[in-house]
C-alpha cells in the first residue's frame, strides 16, 4: 500500500526538521573542524532520503522522474 500524498508531504517535513537540527549546530562558533565533517556526514544522508521523497510525492501526483 502507498502513502498518501499528505503522509509524504509529512515525512519531508520530518526530515526536513531532522536536518534542520543538524543546521542549526553547524552553526556553533565553537566546533572543532572533526564535529563540522560529522555533521556535514550527518547531513548527506538526508539529503539523499529528501530527494527520495520528493520524487514519491511528484510520481504520486501523476508526474514524471
Amino acid at each position: 500500500m502507498s502513502k498518501s500524498i499528505p503522509h509524504l508531504f509529512a515525512d519531508v517535513t520530518a526530515l526536513l526538521e531532522d536536518m534542520h537540527s543538524i543546521a542549526v549546530e553547524g552553526q556553533r562558533c565553537d566546533n572543532p573542524p572533526e564535529v563540522q565533517l560529522a555533521l556535514v556526514a550527518s547531513l548527506r544522508p538526508g539529503i539523499i532520503r529528501l530527494d527520495k521523497a520528493l520524487i514519491a510525492i511528484g510520481i504520486a501526483v501523476g508526474g514524471t522522474q
